[in-house]
C-alpha cells in the first residue's frame, strides 16, 4: 500500500520500522521471528524497534506481546495512516517532498534551519531520493538558496499522485481535507444525478483534485501540450470541472482545464453504467470499430460469446484514454509502471503484433507495453467473468457422508470460482483424464498418479488448508 512512500525514505532504520508497522496492520497476529524473516533482519533488531515504536504510539494504540504473536491494537478505531503521521514528520526526504508539493521555489536555508541540516546533509539525501524519481523524469536540484522540482509539470504531479493516494483520505499532506473532498463529492453527487453520471474511483479522483488544486495555487502550470479541444466527452465535462474547480477559487483554462478532464477521465471504471448523454459507441465509432474487432478475435479463438459483454465498451474506454492525449497517456503510464512488465496469461488469445496491427491507426505509441498489458487485463477479465473455472480439484474423501458433502461445499467455497471441486471414488481414478494444472485433495493414501496430492484430515487443520489454498493461488493475479 505505501510502496511509493518507502521508495523515497532515505533513513534506512526509520523506513524498516515502518515496515514493521506495516506488518503489524497486515497480520492480526505476527512473530518476532516471522518479522525478522519478513524485513530480513534479527530478532534483536524486532525488539529494539518494537521498543521505539511504543515509546511513540499515539493515544489509542497500543503493541502487545504474547505467547500467541505480537499484535498492534486500535482501541479508538482510529486511522491506520495516522501511526505513520508520527514517523513521516521525522523523515528528512519526505518532509522534502512534502515542502515542494506546495511550492515552486523552497528556501533552502529556511528548510534547513527548519529542520537542523547541514546543506551537505541535504544533498547527500537528496541523491538518494533523485535515483527513485528518476523513473519519472522528475529531479530534485538543491542549491545553496533555492530547491525546486524540475520536470514537466504533468510528471512532477502523476509522481504526487502514486505517491499520495494511500494519504488521501488523511489529513497529513492536506490541509482542510474534509472541505476539499467535500467539494469533489458533491461534484460527483451533481454529476450522477444528471444525464452525465459515471461511476468513478472516488478516493482516485479526489486526489487528483488535491493535487491540481494545490499546485496552480502554488503558480506551478502545467506544460503545454496538444489536445482535441472539441473532443465530444471534454465538451460535456469541462463546464462541470470548471465550476467544481472555481470552489477552490481556481478558474480553469486550456491545458489546465483538458488536464483536470484527462485526471477525471483517469479515475473512470470499467464495467461502467454511463448517464443517458454518455454513448460511446455512438460519439466515437471509429474506436469502437477497432475495440470490436479486438473483441471479436477473443471470441473468434476462445468460442466463448462475449458479444453481450462489456469487453468492448471498455476496450472502446481505454482506447480513448490514449487517444485523447498521446502525450499525456505516455506520461501517465509512469504511475504503475508495474503494469509494464510482462504478466499476460502464456494462452493469450492474440499476441502483440495482433494488437498492434488492429489499434495502429488510432493510437501511436513509442512503447506500447501498458497499453498491451492493460487490453490484456480486460480481456482477461471479460473471459473470466463468463468461464471462471480454470483447474479441477478432485476431492477424494472417505468419512461420513453428511460431513463430505458439507466439507466438499466448504472448500469449493474457500478456493474460489477458478476451481471446479469435482467428487471423485478410488476406481475412477486410473480412468479419469486429468490436466496438468490440476489436483487431488485426499484424507487417505494413495497411488502415485500425474497430479499432485493434498492431504487433509478428516478435519482439516487451518495448515492444511493454508496449504491447499496456496495451491490455487498461481491462477490468480
Amino acid at each position: 500500500m505505501y510502496s511509493m512512500l518507502k521508495k523515497v525514505i532515505t533513513e534506512k532504520d526509520m523506513l524498516r520500522q515502518i515496515s514493521l508497522l506495516e506488518q503489524l496492520l497486515n497480520y492480526p497476529s505476527i512473530t518476532a521471528k516471522e518479522l525478522a524473516q519478513e524485513l530480513q533482519t534479527t530478532e534483536r533488531t524486532i525488539f529494539s524497534d518494537l521498543q521505539l515504536i511504543r515509546d511513540q504510539l499515539p493515544t489509542g494504540w497500543f503493541i502487545d506481546s504474547s505467547s500467541q504473536g505480537i499484535q498492534l491494537k486500535n482501541t479508538e478505531k482510529k486511522l491506520a495512516n495516522e501511526l505513520l503521521t508520527v514517523f513521516l514528520t521525522q523523515s528528512v526526504s519526505v518532509q522534502l517532498i512534502k515542502s515542494l508539493l506546495f511550492t515552486q521555489t523552497l528556501s533552502t536555508p529556511s528548510f534547513l534551519y527548519e529542520n537542523g541540516l547541514s546543506l551537505e546533509t541535504l544533498k547527500r539525501h537528496t541523491a538518494k531520493i533523485n535515483k527513485q524519481l528518476k523513473e519519472f523524469d522528475i529531479q530534485i536540484k538543491i542549491g545553496a538558496k533555492t530547491a525546486e522540482l524540475r520536470g514537466d509539470e504533468s510528471a512532477i504531479r502523476i509522481f504526487y499522485h502514486r505517491l499520495l493516494l494511500p494519504f488521501t483520505h488523511n489529513n497529513y499532506f492536506f490541509d482542510d481535507y474534509s472541505i476539499h473532498e467535500e467539494h469533489y463529492f458533491q461534484f460527483l453527487q451533481r454529476l450522477n444525478q444528471s444525464d452525465l453520471s459515471v461511476d468513478t474511483e472516488q478516493i482516485f479522483g479526489a486526489c487528483w483534485f488535491f493535487i491540481n488544486t494545490i499546485r496552480i495555487k502554488a503558480n506551478c502550470r502545467i506544460n503545454t501540450f496538444s489536445f482535441h479541444e472539441e473532443d465530444s466527452l471534454y465538451a460535456l465535462y469541462a463546464a462541470p470541472l470548471t465550476r467544481l474547480y472555481q470552489t477552490e477559487g481556481i478558474y480553469l483554462q486550456n491545458e489546465e482545464c483538458f488536464f483536470a478532464f484527462f485526471c477525471f477521465l483517469e479515475s473512470w471504471n470499467y464495467n461502467n453504467t454511463f448517464g443517458n448523454k454518455i454513448n460511446l459507441h455512438s460519439m466515437y465509432p471509429t474506436l469502437y470499430s477497432v475495440a470490436d474487432q479486438l473483441t471479436q478475435q477473443v471470441i473468434c479463438r476462445s468460442n466463448i460469446p462475449l458479444q453481450e459483454s462489456k469487453l468492448t465498451e471498455n476496450l472502446t474506454l481505454l482506447l480513448l484514454k490514449y487517444n485523447e492525449s498521446t502525450l499525456l497517456s505516455q506520461q501517465f503510464q509512469l504511475e504503475y509502471q508495474e503494469l509494464l512488465t510482462d504478466r499476460k496469461q502464456s494462452d493469450r488469445h492474440q499476441n502483440d503484433e495482433e494488437i498492434l496491427t488492429i489499434i495502429q491507426d488510432t493510437v501511436h505509441l513509442e512503447n506500447p507495453a501498458y497499453l498491451m498489458n492493460l487490453i490484456s487485463l480486460l480481456e482477461q477479465q471479460a473471459l473470466f467473468a463468463y468461464q471462471p473455472k480454470v483447474m479441477t480439484v478432485y476431492f477424494l474423501f472417505q468419512g461420513e457422508p453428511a460431513w463430505k458433502a458439507f466439507l466438499q461445499q466448504e472448500l469449493t467455497d474457500l478456493l474460489g470460482r477458478r476451481v471446479s471441486m469435482v467428487s471423485l471414488e478410488l476406481s475412477q481414478v486410473a480412468q479419469t483424464l486429468f490436466q496438468p494444472q490440476d489436483l487431488i485433495v485426499s484424507n487417505f493414501l494413495l497411488e502415485e498418479v500425474s497430479v499432485p496430492i493434498c492431504y487433509i484430515s478428516t478435519m482439516p487443520t487451518k495448515n492444511e488448508l493454508r496449504q491447499l489454498t496456496e495451491l490455487t493461488l498461481k491462477h490468480y493475479l
